[in-house]
């Protein structure tokens, strides 16, 4: 019996200590978040919406997008934010055709935001930003 039990106690410090490295050493998770607003591409409603993948302030993509139920080409995003360094990020682009959803992929590099600035994203039609804005606060 104690040899049994010596060999359940060795195998369970031997699993702990293998779960405790893995623990520790285990990459940090990115978040995302998303937000969304209500509009219309042309004359159909849509909803824009804006989000963002990363750690904390750092922000490693941003992605604007239109989810409109029929097929839609020529959307163009833009979107925008404030660096921790007080720089101003923006950018632009151009959505390929589809049907649903329709994006754009911005990469700001990994830079770390602002805390409590808020990325935006809209739609630009004729070389103007709409005034809907889908945004979200990057904090801490």
């Amino acid at each position: 019996m104690t040899n049994k039990l010596t060999r359940v106690l060795a195998v369970s410090a031997s699993t702990a200590a293998l779960l405790g490295g893995m623990l520790l050493t285990a990459p940090v998770a990115f978040a995302s978040a998303q937000g969304c607003t209500g509009t219309n591409l042309r004359t159909e409603p849509a909803m824009l919406c804006t989000s963002v993948e990363g750690e904390s302030t750092k922000v490693e993509s941003i992605q604007a997008s239109i989810d409109i139920k029929t097929y839609t080409c020529n959307a163009d995003f833009k979107v925008w934010g404030t660096y921790a360094n007080g720089k101003k990020y923006s950018d632009t682009g151009h959505a390929k055709c589809g049907v649903g959803r329709v994006w754009v992929d911005f990469n700001p590099s990994g830079e770390k935001f602002k805390s409590g600035t808020k990325v935006c994203g809209a739609l630009v039609e004729n070389g103007k930003v709409r005034r809907e804005h889908a945004c979200i606060e990057i904090e801490k």
